[in-house]
């Protein structure tokens, strides 16, 4: 075989060798966040309020007041079910179950609604509370619902800081003294995000690259004619692999 086409034959075999060792270091990140309990997770039990007993009239993990609620299957954004409240100039709520939370950090609670509200005071309501039990209230952060007639899903929601003592939370999707008819789906309490989570998992690849190019160097050496790049050589392509399948494990990861 020619010497160029040995040094084809290597390139090839190097450029793989880049693509698989990138993709290998996006596992190892997310394992390293997953290990780390880094990743951050919607703390809402059934969120899509999908899952519940048969016989009963409410989800598993919701809680409804007495008047002016159903579990509907007439509207959904996901799934078949959806949390209905239909009143007039009437109160009534859907409450959460009590997520597990930390003082001080930031969560995004959100949720997504369609139907009609006709007068003011329907809410989507962030609760926090000093036990892990969601029993002793000690303030509620509160989005309004705007007056309208949602054909297509509204999503709603705000990054919210826990207030100093809180251990846990509830959503309160609710109507105070409101008229409508409003449908709420996919509620979620989620640590909000940080470019720490992607900065340690960047970390870990450099790391694999450095330790790769001595493997690399090694078997490939007498195989390239110029030695001295095979540092550099297949960079861009291992980190666009790294990229793209970390995001795509990560988001994965956090949806499921």
């Amino acid at each position: 075989m020619k010497k160029g086409a040995k040094t084809m034959n290597a390139l090839q075999k190097i450029y793989a060798l880049r693509i698989s060792l990138g993709i290998m270091a996006a596992f190892l990140g997310l394992g390293y966040l997953i290990a780390a309990g880094s990743i951050s997770r919607n703390l809402i039990l059934n969120p899509s309020v999908e899952v519940g007993e048969i016989g009963t009239t409410k989800p598993n993990y919701w809680f409804p007041s007495e008047n002016g609620t159903e579990w509907s299957t007439a509207y959904a954004r996901t799934g078949s079910r959806s949390l209905r409240i239909n009143v007039n100039n009437a109160s009534a709520e859907w409450k959460s179950n009590a997520a597990i939370i930390d003082e001080g950090n930031t969560y995004q609670i959100q949720g997504f609604f369609g139907g009609q509200v006709k007068a003011a005071q329907f809410l989507l309501v962030g609760r926090w509370f000093s036990d892990s039990q969601g029993v002793n209230f000690i303030k509620e952060d509160i989005i309004t619902i705007p007056v309208g007639n949602y054909t297509q899903w509204l999503s709603l929601g705000l990054a919210l800081t826990a207030p100093s003592g809180a251990k846990s939370c509830r959503i309160l999707f609710r109507a105070v003294n409101g008229s409508g008819d409003l449908y709420g789906d996919d509620f979620e309490v989620r640590q909000t995000e940080s470019l720490t989570k992607l900065l340690n998992s960047l970390s870990i690849a450099v790391i694999v690259y450095l330790i790769s190019y001595y493997v690399i160097k090694r078997i490939f050496i007498l195989k390239v004619e110029k030695p001295q790049k095979l540092f550099t050589m297949g960079i861009g392509i291992y980190f666009i692999a790294w990229l793209v399948c970390w995001v795509l494990l990560y988001t994965i990861f956090v949806v499921a």
